[in-house]
């Protein structure tokens, strides 16, 4: 099946300007000034996409596919993530995790709704944990999960400098992340380690002692939540100048 998106100005991610794409599948098959639809395409669908953008499908590296919040109660607890949630955003790649509740959500949970949205359409991958250390795994081990399970690729979202933390000690957060670079080595994978971080003083100050005093790489970590107040936004863009990546949250004003 094949189709033709006509004079969309395309961001792939350069300024492309005005364009056409030809979508064979689910691959883009070309883009060019001007594409005519022929008999070479066979069935060949024609969209007009005339004063909009046609950009590539975006990724969320932190997402609740099977819901968040409960923290002030049970009906507070949001719901499940729907396709149309994510599509309407123009996301087409989403990496789920639990938060706060590890009691009454579960991991299996999570794998489930991952492989469920996937066979929708769209791709989809997940951290193994939630916020408390030890944390919840499917096999009991981080390491394992990474290995042995084609979704997980990574370790989160623990957290960190925040009141509903388990209060991990910088020997804690140094074990999981050697464990899911560990798993990430043997499987092929990012084995990154996802943390959530709270408004408390200690910021990411953990994180900057263990990329200079081990040999744990800057890039093992993705923390997130980073434009929540503007001194943890500033110690985050050290974070980033210094080669990691950090993770911005939709929706919070630094």
């Amino acid at each position: 099946m094949f189709k033709v998106l006509k004079g969309g100005r395309v961001l792939a991610p350069d300024d492309m300007g005005i364009k056409d794409v030809l979508i064979a599948g689910n691959v883009v098959g070309n883009i060019a000034e001007s594409i005519s639809p022929s008999d070479d395409y066979g069935s060949c669908e024609v969209i007009d996409v005339t004063g909009r953008y046609v950009v590539p499908g975006f990724i969320d590296q932190h997402v609740h596919l099977i819901g968040g919040g409960g923290e002030t109660g049970y009906a507070s607890r949001t719901p499940e993530v729907m396709l149309s949630h994510v599509i309407r955003a123009g996301i087409t790649t989403v990496v789920g995790c639990l938060g706060t509740d590890g009691t009454t959500r579960h991991m299996t949970s999570l794998l489930a709704k991952a492989r469920g949205l996937e066979t929708e359409g769209i791709s989809t991958y997940i951290y193994t944990g939630s916020y408390e250390v030890p944390t919840r795994t499917i096999t009991e081990s981080v390491r394992n999960d990474i290995i042995l399970i084609d979704k997980v690729i990574g370790c989160g979202e623990i957290a960190i400098s925040d009141h509903r933390s388990a209060q991990p000690s910088r020997e804690d957060i140094e074990k999981l992340v050697a464990e899911a670079r560990v798993g990430g080595i043997l499987s092929g994978k990012a084995g990154v380690l996802h943390l959530h971080v709270g408004d408390g003083q200690r910021g990411l100050s953990m994180l900057f002692e263990i990329v200079k005093e081990t040999e744990i790489p800057i890039t093992q970590f993705t923390p997130t939540h980073i434009n929540r107040n503007p001194r943890l936004l500033e110690e985050g863009v050290k974070f980033a100048l210094l080669g990691g990546i950090i993770d911005i949250t939709s929706g919070v004003s630094p």
